[in-house]
């Protein structure tokens, strides 16, 4: 191969990821003084993954909002397992991060006296409206203009490390295929979590790069089995992205297959603006009894609807216009929805400056683990910002950039590998395994030990035999090979958690139908070292949180509402379902 070898010296804070969370740390690590700052996407910055095909709504705690009680419902839906004091940074952060939005440039739906325009979403504290894709294009402009270095379709395939510190990462160019070898002081890791490749815009590109170059390194990671979403919910026969919050928000509902409007049994009070922890239980619960599929109803949407709908979620209603959904202005068909590729995520472990337990090295947005950073634009601004404030910091006090005893010969022949393998297996064959292994809704939405074991035996194979064979014919396939090689690791430490959690939390668990809070207030924690996988648990400083639950064991709200309903009964510790008697 005739590639190039290209060192990118002196940087002060290098970010990896093109996202919102990525791009807030670049800006704020310059703000902060860093006097060069690299960003690097394997795609383009602003166009790739999550954050460009945000659904039109920002959760923002106002400061006339209850603080206290956004801090109750955020670390409830996180089942008490969240970092307390980062949740409440980040609620502290979130007003002044939106100021900041508007002041680089992002359009949001303003009042006419100003003020911000506030609309109900998921949740019980109304939302802040922006206009869809413009979100990214003028942060992504902002970061240009004060001066952030922006490098794009560079696939970063791993970390530079040696003495327990970072000192940069390496990648190959997906035009040109030359090799960059980045030297920085201190880097952020803001790749975003995965869905595995689903069918949904953005999920092509959420491949967990993050979790693997940490993991590879000796990164300490946490929540695998975990997530304040445990999936997303989204129209399952055609290529629309995220817009249910907004479509809830509007007045849509959802119907099971015998049309019945089934939130408002489970859940009364806020039916289908619901948390995703509920709606996606609920979801499953639906299926399991032979009522799939559900269907989303906006058919009586009026035009005032149906106007908000085009300006925050153009790409989404023109696509159903497309497709015969929408015509005339109007809803004229139900949509099929379906959850996500599971996000529970195993993340990077992160304290209160969003520095990891390796030197030098950050996270923010959904490299983090699920404790540190709930799921959203919010969340990924604030976490970003401060990742990059800190990296700005830590370059600043470095005495120099580490090196990497002789190590980028070695990651150089890692990360061209299959290219010697032209014949090998295609990254996509593997991928179809590995999406039947662990998407499947009864895997990790709806949880028992024997399937999730032999899910976990699949993925083992799939490892074992089939990423050795991976072959790229050229520099497109040869990212997809890295990414499977991401994404197999990612379900194999999901896997491992999941089985390690016996009990359910804010995900259902046949097997284990009650929250444990006396043995289970504990983070999962993961690292490499040498060639193995060390295991082990930490338990949650829960005495020095501002909530904590009562230190008992009961059955799960999630398992709770079901027998309430005599949908389900408790028979020896398991769920029995009723209609199966």
């Amino acid at each position: 191969m005739d590639y190039q070898t290209h060192e990118v010296r002196d940087i002060d804070v290098l970010v990896i990821g093109g996202g919102i969370a990525a791009t807030f740390a670049a800006i704020k690590a310059k703000e902060a003084g860093a006097r060069r700052v690299v960003q690097v996407d394997k795609g383009t910055v602003g166009k790739t993954g999550n954050s460009c095909f945000a659904a039109g709504v920002i959760h923002v705690c106002f400061p006339e909002d209850d603080l206290d009680d956004r801090l109750m419902r955020l670390t409830r839906a996180e089942g008490y397992l969240a970092q307390q004091d980062l949740i409440q940074d980040h609620l502290q952060d979130s007003y002044p991060i939106l100021e900041d939005m508007r002041r680089y440039g992002v359009r949001l739906v303003m009042n006419p006296d100003g003020t911000y325009g506030r609309m109900a979403g998921r949740g019980a504290y109304p939302v802040v409206m922006f206009y869809s894709t413009q979100l990214m294009d003028a942060l992504r402009q902002h970061a240009q203009a004060i001066g952030v270095e922006q490098v794009n379709r560079l696939y970063v395939s791993e970390l530079l490390a040696g003495n327990g510190e970072v000192s940069g990462a390496v990648g190959f160019h997906q035009y040109s295929g030359d090799f960059y070898v980045f030297r920085s002081r201190s880097t952020v890791l803001a790749t975003g979590s995965t869905y595995y490749k689903g069918i949904h815009p953005g999920q092509r590109d959420c491949t967990a790069d993050g979790f693997g170059m940490a993991y590879r390194i000796g990164a300490t990671l946490c929540g695998g089995e975990q997530n304040d979403q445990p999936a997303n919910a989204m129209p399952a026969r055609v290529d629309v992205g995220p817009g249910m919050n907004k479509w809830m928000g509007e007045g849509a509902v959802f119907r099971n297959a015998k049309g019945e409007r089934f939130m408002e049994r489970y859940s009364p009070k806020l039916k289908e603006r619901s948390g995703l922890p509920q709606i996606i239980a609920f979801f499953c619960i639906e299926a399991r009894m032979g009522r799939a599929p559900i269907l989303m109803d906006a058919t009586h949407l009026g035009p005032e609807n149906m106007e908000r709908l085009y300006q925050m979620l153009p790409l989404p209603q023109r696509e159903f216009e497309s497709i015969g959904v929408v015509k005339d202005g109007k809803f004229q068909k139900l949509v099929e929805f379906c959850p996500t590729g599971p996000t529970t995520r195993p993340g990077v472990v992160v304290d209160r400056s969003y520095a990891s337990r390796t030197a030098r090295l950050f996270a923010a947005g959904e490299a983090c683990s699920p404790s540190a950073v709930v799921t959203g634009l919010a969340a990924a601004a604030t976490s970003g910002a401060r990742a990059g404030a800190s990296a700005a910091r830590c370059a600043h006090d470095s005495n120099g950039i580490v090196g990497d005893n002789g190590l980028v010969g070695e990651l150089r022949e890692r990360a061209f590998g299959p290219l010697a393998r032209a014949g090998g297996l295609e990254p996509d064959h593997v991928l179809l395994e590995l999406q039947e292994a662990v998407i499947p809704y009864d895997v990790l939405l709806l949880r028992e030990g024997s399937r999730m074991e032999r899910a976990l035996k699949r993925v083992e194979t799939i490892r074992d035999q089939d990423l050795p064979m991976l072959g790229a014919y050229d520099l497109h396939y040869l990212r997809l090979c890295h990414e499977m090689r991401n994404l197999v690791l990612t379900a194999e430490l999901q896997l491992k958690a999941a089985i390690q959690r016996t009990e359910t939390r804010n995900i259902l668990r046949e097997d284990y139908p009650f929250t444990d809070n006396v043995n289970w207030l504990k983070w999962i924690m993961v690292r490499k070292e040498g060639d193995r996988q060390k295991w082990w648990t930490e338990d949650i400083p829960i005495e020095r949180y501002p909530l904590a639950p009562k230190r008992e064991v009961e059955l799960a709200y999630l398992w709770r509402v079901p027998r309430d309903l005599g949908i389900v009964s408790i028979q020896d510790g398991r769920v029995q379902w009723e209609f199966e008697k």
